[in-house]
């Protein structure tokens, strides 16, 4: 009898073990949202976005978090990491607030032709506010000249 719990225990931990392994996996390899695919819910400027988030930050966190954004500003600092940039976007009233937005890896070559100064519009899901907003999986839609 005591054999045949050993087995049972034994065949419990390997599914246990398969189960945390494959969820890893799922969580390390998802690929997010398609931001091409994603239906734009709001659409507004960098300076919007912080006026309305300093008014009612509650509100904001419910309204915007998770949302898909189409948002306008001005192109303030590119970073890179590996294949991916990153832009900063900053407003012309609000200088010391800014919107990081993760640009997905196939905008490089888009990203590269842009230069500090240039007004754009990127489309990106919102994850959330610190000191400054955060977009992932960004798009850029235009170089808005103005």
């Amino acid at each position: 009898m005591k054999n045949n719990s050993y087995i049972k225990i034994g065949i419990f931990m390997i599914i246990g073990i398969a189960c945390v392994i494959g969820g890893v996996y799922y969580i390390f390899n998802a690929k997010g949202v398609d931001t091409r695919k994603a239906k734009t819910e709001i659409s507004i400027t960098t300076n919007e976005l912080f006026e309305n988030f300093n008014n009612d930050k509650e509100a904001s966190y419910a309204k915007y978090i998770e949302k898909a954004f189409e948002i306008k500003g001005t192109l303030y600092k590119v970073t890179r990491k590996g294949e991916k940039y990153s832009l900063l976007l900053r407003g012309k009233q609000i200088e010391n607030r800014l919107v990081l937005c993760e640009m997905e890896v196939d905008q490089g070559p888009i990203v590269e032709t842009l230069k500090i100064g240039d007004e754009v519009k990127v489309k990106g899901i919102l994850k959330g506010f610190l000191m400054d907003a955060i977009l992932l999986n960004c798009i850029i839609l235009e170089e808005v000249n103005e």
